[in-house]
């Protein structure tokens, strides 16, 4: 099941629905609108994706689109932005890298990167990487990147006290600590096709200051396994899809 939180994205998010459609026909697209003031859920329909709506925050977006991933009894999860940045066309490898991970990062900062990160954000996102590879124990590198591919027992073991207003560096951070295996595999993506990010502007600044602060909480706690094994031995049985029904 794909998941996209989506606040605005009216222009777009019909069109990041129909990509995803094509490539993967009969996978179940879930959009949850959290605070549009557009017609983001009217044109997440159109394109026929299941429409959800949250609370305010892209945590809590996130965590009612996972809810309903574990209650539908999804195979596996993917939650991917509304902004037309993740292509599609990444999906499957994410999917097959599941088969080795719990849960797998599409990074800009493993392999080819796509488009230019702006110096300044990839200075602040070089730093808070760096704080969160102390605080997991591993070297972690995009961790504010919104694609992201699950398995439902690590969204599982997550989503009882998932955080409710920041879900970036700070929950990779506690996954590792819980004994989840975080992979990354690099992903081109793309800019923004319009829009106004939530990393935009002067509250960035204190967005990026709190995040920083949640993710070295997440370090100073104990780590607790929940799957069992660690990080460094466990090994996830293979997924229910077949290799040959993905592109």
């Amino acid at each position: 099941m794909i998941v996209l939180p989506a606040r605005n994205e009216g222009p777009r998010v019909g069109r990041v629905v129909a990509e995803v459609r094509r490539l993967l026909p009969g996978v179940p697209v879930v959009v949850v609108e959290n605070g549009s003031i557009d017609d983001t859920a009217a044109a997440a329909a159109r394109a026929g994706a299941v429409v959800l709506r949250s609370g305010p925050g892209y945590a809590r977006a996130l965590r009612a689109g996972f809810l309903y991933a574990l209650d539908a009894g999804a195979p596996w999860v993917v939650q991917m932005d509304a902004d037309e940045q993740h292509p599609a066309a990444a999906l499957p490898a994410l999917l097959r890298a599941l088969d080795h991970a719990d849960l797998v990062v599409g990074s800009r900062f493993v392999g080819a990167p796509g488009y230019r990160v702006p110096v300044h954000r990839r200075t602040a996102i070089g730093a808070l990487a760096a704080l969160a590879s102390v605080c997991a124990g591993q070297r972690l590198f995009d961790v504010t990147s919104g694609l992201r591919a699950w398995r439902p027992e690590a969204l599982a073991a997550l989503t009882d006290d998932y955080p409710e207003d920041i879900a970036d560096a700070n929950l990779l951070v506690r996954a590792v600590r819980r004994g989840l295996r975080v992979h990354e595999v690099s992903v081109p993506m793309r800019a923004r096709s319009g829009g106004r990010s939530m990393h935009a502007g002067p509250a960035s600044v204190l967005f990026a200051l709190r995040m920083m602060v949640l993710t070295a909480r997440e370090g100073l706690g104990p780590r607790r396994l929940l799957l069992g094994g660690s990080p460094a031995t466990a090994r996830p049985a293979p997924l229910e899809f077949s290799h040959r029904s993905l592109p």
